[in-house]
């Protein structure tokens, strides 16, 4: 377009001149649709698990590895939950966020977390043996390598989805990363309580997801500086 704006002749330069002055007043006029999305309304509610779920435990191939029950036993099974808001908006300028995925018992200690595109994972090995970190995911591929005892490795997640992560020498280790590009996630305490702040007003979809229970999504009416209910259960309940 502006190619053709410098081949006009002198006498329309006026006319194109004005044209752009009032594109330039239009645009200024405009926001950004991710920059109205944050609000002062609160969603909050609380997640309940409606079926047993047998903890998984280390294998334990070698006698000498192993390690107490009790260890690698999980608070709840409610903190490997994560509720987030399914129809928001990407954010900009999101704050980094930094976790850390243990590797002790032949287990990811947490096996779920979630958090902010941009943010870093580290990966300590706190057990007396080699690890090998790695992930093939679409959102995130990776590998660590070996590394002993003591050590610890970190990776930055620069893209939204769901990364599987498992060991490349123990076969039943495997954790999940949820990346978002948005804010509004949370993982509920060993209650099932949970809390999102500063939710877009409108219709809005919040979702329950478990690594193992699969996910349901309900809508919600939110109004500004409003809270709004929303509880779970998972699996959802099957209809007579």
């Amino acid at each position: 377009m502006f190619d053709r704006v410098m081949k006009q002749s002198a006498a329309t330069l006026p006319l194109v001149v004005a044209a752009l002055a009032l594109a330039a007043a239009a645009l200024s006029l405009q926001v950004p649709a991710a920059a109205t999305q944050a609000g002062d309304a609160v969603i909050g509610g609380r997640v309940e698990i409606g079926v047993p779920i047998t903890t998984r435990r280390a294998l334990a191939p070698y006698p000498a590895r192993s390690v107490s029950p009790d260890s690698l036993a999980p608070p709840s099974e409610l903190r490997h939950v994560v509720v987030y808001l399914r129809d928001a908006p990407p954010q900009p300028g999101l704050a980094a966020m930094k976790a850390e995925i243990r590797q002790h018992g032949e287990t990811f200690v947490p096996r779920v977390v979630a958090l902010t595109r941009g943010s870093e994972v580290e990966f300590p090995n706190e057990d007396p043996f080699y690890h090998n970190v790695f992930s093939l995911s679409r959102a995130a591929t990776f590998d660590l390598g070996r590394y002993p005892t003591g050590v610890r490795r970190r990776i930055r997640f620069d893209r939204p989805g769901l990364v599987k992560v498992f060991c490349q020498i123990h076969s039943h280790m495997s954790a999940t990363v949820l990346v978002f590009d948005h804010p509004w996630f949370a993982v509920p305490d060993e209650a099932g309580r949970f809390e999102l702040r500063g939710v877009p007003t409108g219709q809005r979809e919040v979702t329950a997801w478990h690594e193992r229970l699969g996910d349901t999504t309900i809508e919600v009416s939110v109004g500004a500086g409003r809270s709004v209910a929303a509880d779970f259960v998972l699996p959802v309940p099957k209809q007579p």
